[in-house]
């Protein structure tokens, strides 16, 4: 990569140089693999996928070869319904590790060059690099599911036999040790416990998911108090229709945490992100608006401490997506 670029981000009073860069990324960069085998009546299969604010890659396998085949219905909420019920009984487990490309620099950033990352602070708490940083709490971590996988089929105007979507509902064992406090990277020792449900669906120009999650976080640290989460995320996209209807071409996502204690109360980190996509040739390409709030004890990076009182803190989230 040209050097010339690091040496204009030094010298910008402004974010827009990072935003495009961002950008740019997200959709040359973003890139998808997969493969399957078949291994004694199962199957056995991996996938790897980069971008520059979520990347993972994980291995999965079956363990029951008679899997129960689903037949797509218009009433998306009684399909996944189904999974949700037979999700307590594994058919497939599956490895995964994730990382958070945007969040692990951004902290970085703030971390080795506070003189640049102060200058895109645009008023108070609101600044543009940390913005584009996704509002993750960690920089990377590593999860374990035990679940329900599942296809589901319709047949398509050529009466072929196609997979309409797909959906996914279990236990999710997720773990790391580092945390994200005040855009700072912390060595703690943190788990989390969810069950999850999710659904996807695919056609030639039409996209949609959501993923709704239920579970407790514990941060591993004394400071900061263990949580019970929700989060829900949704994602509705065609390439071929304009549309400024809220929840057309959109993707939003919703996290609440209170405190698992029943002697505290409040809320102890609330997300909301709204994004908005509009075709272009052959891609979507939107921008994710957000808010993060959090009630708990700062973190000082000087002195890599947390401070004795609970305050209010609130971060921006300015995050541009690509899609085709």
């Amino acid at each position: 990569m040209n050097l010339n670029i690091f040496h204009n981000i030094r010298n910008q009073s402004n974010g827009l140089l990072i935003i495009t860069l961002l950008l740019s990324l997200r959709i040359s960069l973003q890139a998808q693999w997969s493969h399957v085998w078949n291994v004694a009546d199962r199957d056995l299969g991996v996938s790897l996928t980069l971008d520059p604010y979520h990347s993972y890659s994980n291995v999965f396998f079956q363990f029951d070869k008679n899997q129960e085949v689903y037949i797509w219905q218009a009433n998306e909420l009684k399909l996944y319904g189904n999974i949700l019920r037979k999700s307590w009984i594994p058919s497939h487990g599956l490895a995964e590790f994730t990382f958070y490309p945007t969040t692990a620099t951004s902290a970085w950033i703030e971390s080795n060059y506070k003189k640049l990352f102060d200058r895109f602070t645009v008023y108070r708490d609101f600044n543009l690099i940390e913005s584009t940083s996704g509002g993750y709490q960690e920089p990377w971590s590593g999860s374990l599911f035990f679940g329900q996988l599942a296809a589901f089929l319709t047949l398509n105007d050529e009466e072929e036999l196609v997979v309409a979507a797909s959906g996914a509902g279990g236990l999710v064992l997720t773990g790391g040790l580092y945390q994200i406090f005040d855009n700072c990277l912390v060595r703690s020792n943190w788990y989390r416990v969810e069950w999850k449900l999710k659904g996807e669906g695919r056609e030639a120009n039409f996209f949609y998911d959501w993923d709704l999650k239920v579970g407790f976080r514990n941060y591993g640290l004394s400071a900061v108090s263990n949580t019970v989460m929700l989060a829900i995320n949704r994602c509705w996209m065609n390439r071929q229709h304009c549309s400024w209807q809220l929840g057309q071409n959109s993707t939003t996502e919703f996290e609440i945490q209170v405190p698992a204690s029943l002697s505290a109360r409040g809320v102890s980190r609330l997300k909301l992100i709204y994004g908005k996509a509009v075709p272009f040739r052959r891609w979507l390409i939107g921008l994710k608006l957000g808010i993060t709030y959090d009630y708990r004890r700062a973190y000082d990076s000087l002195s890599k401490s947390f401070s004795s009182n609970q305050i209010e803190s609130w971060g921006f989230i300015l995050q541009p997506f690509g899609m085709w």
